[in-house]
């Protein structure tokens, strides 16, 4: 049984909001081989206070009000906050944990030392702060898996050349990668090829089961928000943050790289990663300081393995 605390920038439940940690919070319950020790929220997709409100909401639903919710931080660590969200008028107000995120993810794994897995689908900050907590937190860590980045390709876009979550918070992902933990990155390389059409959403509004059919519900309507925005040819959104939950319990799904991973902090290339997969020692100037891979990095999918598990999974929930 693999325990693990889920670090989300949760906004499934707000009209026109992304849907994939919701999706990454219900597998993690609906998965029999891992056990969610807490959830810990951040800002990111959303403000960190409507994260935090919609997690809880969103537990409720799924009938785990006992899984313990921290709210975190509420901005980057250096940087401005980049989205402000809103809760809709019929979701109750419910409290969460009185302990900070960061410190909260600090006193499990003290607990708990080679137990923790801590999944990271939102901006790093907390996972950023709770190292900066305490020095020996990223070392009794199982596993630190991060949804966030994109290696073998780019962004193409100028106003945001990293991909969003390393983005959002560099200075938190250059604290991660320079941690001394070689943590698994499950990137924009593979997230983009999971994907839930517009007809699975349908049919799975369609559902009796109150939380499957919801969720189908703003699928459709988060894959119809996209579609205005940047029109494509299949009606379909990525699992971004549910792939790298699978890839706790099913590591198989992926293809992993060990690698020596850089974070760009400064303005103009904010957020980029620079990949070396260590198979080269040639330098140009003959001057290369040999490195060590701080990463595994994922560079292949089995996308109809994943969603078999995926839609399995959460259709019985």
């Amino acid at each position: 049984m693999e325990q693990i605390i889920l670090d989300v920038d949760l906004a499934m439940g707000a009209p026109g909001s992304d849907i994939d940690d919701g999706f990454a919070l219900a597998l993690a319950l609906a998965d029999p081989a891992i056990d969610v020790k807490l959830v810990t929220t951040v800002n990111g997709n959303t403000d960190v206070a409507t994260a935090t409100t919609l997690t809880l909401e969103l537990l409720h639903r799924l009938g785990r009000s006992d899984v313990p919710v921290h709210r975190g931080a509420q901005r980057p660590l250096i940087r401005p906050q980049a989205r402000q969200g809103s809760v809709p008028d019929d979701i109750p107000s419910r409290e969460p944990q009185p302990a900070a995120a960061a410190q909260a993810m600090v006193d499990l794994v003290r607990a708990n030392p080679g137990d923790i897995t801590l999944v990271a689908v939102g901006p790093l900050t907390n996972v950023a702060l709770a190292m900066r907590l305490d020095p020996s937190f990223a070392a009794n860590l199982k596993q630190l898996v991060v949804m966030g980045g994109v290696f073998d390709g780019h962004t193409h876009r100028a106003s945001m050349p990293g991909e969003f979550n390393i983005w959002n918070d560099p200075e938190a992902a250059h604290i991660v990668l320079t941690s001394g933990v070689t943590s698994r990155w499950v990137g924009l390389d593979v997230t983009l090829q999971v994907r839930v059409t517009k007809a699975q959403a349908k049919e799975m509004e369609a559902s009796e089961r109150p939380f499957v059919s919801f969720a189908g519900k703003y699928t459709a309507a988060w894959i119809d928000h996209i579609n205005q925005r940047s029109p494509e040819p299949d009606e379909s959104c990525a699992m971004h943050d549910p792939l790298a939950v699978a890839a706790v319990t099913h590591p198989e799904l992926l293809s992993w790289a060990p690698a020596y991973v850089q974070v760009e902090t400064g303005d103009r290339l904010r957020g980029a990663m620079i990949a070396d997969y260590l198979d080269s020692d040639w330098s140009p100037d003959e001057r290369r300081v040999p490195q060590t891979a701080n990463a595994l990095v994922a560079r292949a999918v089995d996308a109809a393995g994943f969603n078999d598990f995926f839609l399995t999974s959460i259709k019985e929930l």
